[in-house]
């Protein structure tokens, strides 16, 4: 058995670090008491408890009469597929009302034309923040173009970004200095060929070293180089607006292309 392998799909399936210590030393160990448990799993004896609720709750673990006191088990394993479909059924639920309540919240804060905001990301999980947020985009993304989502924030993640960016019908237009091969080798996502346009300039005309993208009243900023993973978002009508002219005047100058060499 791969224990490191079984203990990255656990906390795929939710589980953190010190939940997945208790319930495989359970599951290894048998029935123990909670003062057993911390001693050979090593996890406080005053977080225990705490551990152990929060692992009930999951129905990962159970209470037990051994006959002499109750006792912690392992629950079944099929356990393990009931949290994970009562997990679905609630992501239904918060699907289903997300649309009103993102509405209800807009109404809470300032017009948008009178926003001001700089917004800062920091490390890949940041990086990934930000390209989701692309996706509240009302039908187009403008992005003047370094790299690929793909060298961004990973392949697996780039492509849910492009599904879902199907999904929600928004169209991507980029410039960029690549030339174009007029392949799409870099997905497998079939249908982004037809929201995705990209046009090539010059690096004498416009040299680009970071990913620039316009959504909304948006300018959002990223860079990634070796470990420096940072971004920013600049949340303002006006600066948005300006940007997306600048960005339109660039295409006109750019020459067509219908898809590229290194592709987003």
């Amino acid at each position: 058995m791969n224990k490191q392998l079984l203990e990255q799909h656990l906390a795929l399936l939710g589980l953190d670090e010190t939940e997945i210590k208790i319930y495989l030393n359970l599951l290894a160990s048998g029935p123990q008491t909670p003062l057993e448990l911390s001693r050979k799993s090593g996890v406080n004896r005053s977080k225990i408890y705490r551990y152990l609720e929060r692992l009930k709750n999951k129905k990962l673990v159970e209470d037990v009469d051994s006959g002499w006191g109750l006792k912690i088990q392992a629950a079944g394993s099929k356990n393990l597929e009931l949290m994970v479909l009562e997990r679905e059924s609630e992501l239904d639920e918060q699907k289903k009302i997300l649309p009103a309540v993102l509405t209800e919240l807009k109404a809470f804060g300032p017009k948008i034309s009178e926003q001001f905001q700089i917004k800062s990301y920091h490390g890949l999980e940041g990086l990934k923040q930000m390209m989701w947020n692309q996706l509240s985009g009302k039908g187009e993304i403008l992005q003047f173009a370094f790299e690929t989502r793909n060298e961004v924030v990973g392949r697996s993640f780039a492509e849910k970004v492009r599904q879902e960016q199907v999904l929600r019908g928004i169209r991507l237009y980029e410039i960029e200095n690549a030339s174009d091969q007029g392949s799409f080798w870099y997905t497998k996502v079939r249908e982004f060929p037809e929201f995705y346009e990209s046009r090539h300039i010059s690096p004498k005309v416009l040299f680009i070293q970071q990913n620039l993208a316009i959504f909304n009243n948006t300018v959002s900023i990223t860079n990634w180089a070796g470990e420096n993973k940072a971004g920013l978002e600049i949340v303002n009508l006006a600066f948005a607006k300006m940007q997306r002219e600048i960005f339109w005047q660039f295409w006109e100058l750019a020459g067509k292309s219908l898809g590229r060499n290194s592709g987003n």
